[in-house]
């Protein structure tokens, strides 16, 4: 991407520092391509080790205050009409901070924590009760942008909480207090794996809801015995 200094500084006379900001990390980001590890932590090209840790605490501190301090609507489809400017450098050091965290996983280029945020999106996973609402903090810009600001575990816990709050908005809580009618199958003791696929298969989209069973002994009778999961599993 050829950027020309002179159309920057033109149109955003007051942004001198920004616009050559940007042109840095361009040229860093297009330098990377063509620089093996070898190079980059036994040579110190195209930057010295402790400068390439300035770096990621400057970019760092850029993709945290756009996506959690100002305004999350630039973030929309369509709203960066009128900053074209700050699109491209937030597009840009979100690009070189991937390519710099992957290096990083291959061989580290600085301790894990100093790509964290500490308690980024702690409180908004706690504040959080439902499906959609844990829904809305996969969608915030930070997890969008540069989500390797935010811990490993915390986003686990993030897509666990997912998970767990789907399938209860679908199929019930498995308490006994909260039953879902669910789609009853009914199974053979004798042809379990035979009877199972058969009925799986048949399901379809209804696949995803609460599944009861209820088993048949040889002569036909329906086995006593209530299905709150452990059938099921069975």
């Amino acid at each position: 991407m050829r950027v020309d200094p002179k159309l920057i500084t033109r149109n955003h006379p007051k942004n001198t520092a920004q616009s050559i900001l940007l042109m840095f990390v361009i040229s860093l980001s297009h330098i990377l391509i063509v620089t093996d590890d070898i190079e980059l932590h036994n040579m110190g090209s195209p930057l010295p080790l402790h400068q390439i840790r300035r770096c990621i605490l400057l970019l760092k501190t850029l993709l945290y205050r756009a996506c959690c301090l100002d305004d999350t609507k630039a973030f929309d489809s369509g709203s960066f009409v009128n900053n074209h400017f700050g699109l491209s450098l937030i597009t840009s050091s979100s690009k070189l901070m991937r390519d710099l965290h992957d290096r990083s996983s291959r061989r580290a280029l600085c301790a894990p924590k100093l790509w964290l945020f500490e308690d980024l999106l702690e409180g908004d996973i706690k504040r959080s009760k439902s499906y959609d609402d844990f829904y809305v903090v996969l969608q915030s810009p930070v997890l969008r942008v540069c989500p390797f600001l935010v811990s490993f575990k915390r986003r686990l816990k993030l897509f666990e909480k997912i998970v767990t709050t789907n399938r209860e908005s679908i199929q019930g809580r498995n308490d006994g207090f909260s039953p879902r009618p669910g789609v009853k199958v009914s199974i053979m003791r004798g042809r379990v794996l035979e009877d199972g696929l058969l009925h799986l298969n048949k399901l379809g989209r209804s696949l995803r809801q609460r599944i009861i069973v209820r088993y048949l002994n040889q002569a036909g009778t329906e086995e006593i015995g209530l299905d709150a999961g452990g059938l099921f599993k069975e």
